[in-house]
C-alpha cells in the first residue's frame, strides 16, 4: 500500500518542479523530502523524476502515478471534512483560490460578510492563476475556487457568477476620460501600463488585437494596485476588466468595443468530492451576494 503522505510530498514536488520550491508547501525539510521521494520510487519499482539542471521534471511513470494521486489526495481531504462534520465540530476551515483580479475587488466583501457570519470558520484564500485555481481544487488543496468559465476540467462544478468585460483605465483629467467607448484598434496609439503574460487579463487582451493592431507595452508590472497608482497619477493608462476595479472615484473606466471582449467569473468546486458545511455556506452566501456586485459599473454601455 502507497503511503498516503509520501503521495502529497510527491505531487507537490511535481507540481513545483524543484525540491527547494516544495519544501515550503509540505513543511518538511528538503532532505526529509528527498528521503521520502526516494522512498516512494522504492516502493513502486520505478523512476519517478528525472532529475535535471531545470529541477525535477515527471517521467512517464511520475505522470501516471500524479493523474492517480490526485483523486485519491482529494478523497482523503474530503473524508475528514466529512467525518469532522459528523463528530458536530462547529470550527473549520475553507480554502479558496482566487484569481488577482477578484482577489482585489470583488472576493474581499464577500469574505467580509462570510467572517462575520461564520467566525468559527478558519478562511484560507490564496492568489493563484486560474490554471492553478483548477488543478488545486483537483488535488484537494482548494475547497472552492473563483475563475472561469468554462474551466478546463470536467470534473468541476461551475455557477456563473457574473460577466465582466475589458476596460481603459485612465485618470479622470485624462484627455479619454469622458470618451463613452474606445474602438480596440486606437489602443496601439496609446502608450500603456499592462499586466504581465501570467494574467488572464492580459492574454484575454492579447488575444483581442492578435492580427488586428500592435499595443505600446510601455510597462509591464504583476500587481494591479500598481498598476492603477500608475493610471492615477497619468503615468499610463491600463487596461484591466470593468468589475475588477469596483467604482474608482478618481479613475474613469473607458470600455473597449465596439464589440464587448468578455469573459465569465466563475465559482468553481469539486463534483465528486464532499463539500464541506464552510463550502456549502460560502456558495450559497456568493450567490445571494452576486446581483449586489453586478450592479457595480453598471452605468458602463453594454452592448446588446
Amino acid at each position: 500500500m502507497i503511503d498516503l503522505r509520501r503521495l502529497q510530498y510527491f505531487v507537490a514536488v511535481a507540481e513545483h518542479g524543484t525540491m527547494a520550491k516544495a519544501v515550503d508547501a509540505v513543511g518538511v525539510a528538503q532532505p526529509t523530502l528527498s528521503q521520502q521521494i526516494r522512498a516512494l520510487e522504492h516502493d513502486l519499482g520505478t523512476i519517478l523524476f528525472d532529475r535535471t539542471g531545470r529541477g525535477m521534471e515527471l517521467t512517464e511513470a511520475g505522470r501516471t502515478l500524479r493523474d492517480h494521486a490526485l483523486p485519491l489526495i482529494a478523497q482523503a481531504q474530503a473524508a475528514r471534512v466529512a467525518i469532522t462534520e459528523l463528530e458536530g465540530v462547529a470550527a473549520g476551515e475553507l480554502r479558496i483560490g482566487a484569481i488577482p483580479t477578484f482577489n482585489t475587488a470583488f472576493l474581499p466583501r464577500v469574505v467580509a460578510r462570510f467572517a462575520e457570519r461564520y467566525p468559527g470558520v478558519r478562511l484560507t484564500v490564496e492568489q493563484a492563476p486560474a490554471q492553478a485555481i483548477e488543478s488545486g481544487i483537483m488535488a484537494g488543496r482548494y475547497d472552492l475556487g473563483i475563475a472561469f468559465a468554462p474551466p478546463h476540467h470536467a470534473e468541476l462544478g461551475v455557477k456563473i457568477l457574473f460577466e465582466e468585460r475589458l476596460a481603459l483605465v485612465v485618470a479622470k483629467d485624462h484627455p479619454l476620460a469622458a470618451s463613452r467607448i474606445i474602438p480596440l484598434s486606437a489602443l496601439d496609439s496609446i502608450p500603456l501600463a499592462l499586466l504581465t503574460h501570467a494574467f488572464a487579463t492580459r492574454r484575454l487582451l492579447d488575444r483581442a488585437v492578435e492580427g488586428r493592431t500592435t499595443l505600446q507595452v510601455r510597462i509591464e508590472m504583476n500587481s494591479i494596485e500598481a498598476l492603477l497608482a500608475l493610471a492615477r497619477d497619468g503615468t499610463a493608462p491600463t487596461v484591466l476588466t470593468d468589475k475588477s476595479l469596483g467604482s474608482p472615484r478618481d479613475l474613469a473606466i473607458v470600455p473597449i468595443g465596439p464589440q464587448a471582449i468578455r469573459r465569465k467569473a466563475a465559482l468553481l468546486w469539486p463534483v465528486h468530492r464532499y463539500n464541506s458545511a464552510a463550502a456549502r455556506a460560502f456558495l450559497d452566501m456568493t450567490a445571494k451576494l452576486i446581483p449586489e456586485y453586478a450592479r457595480v459599473g453598471s452605468s458602463v454601455p453594454v452592448e446588446r
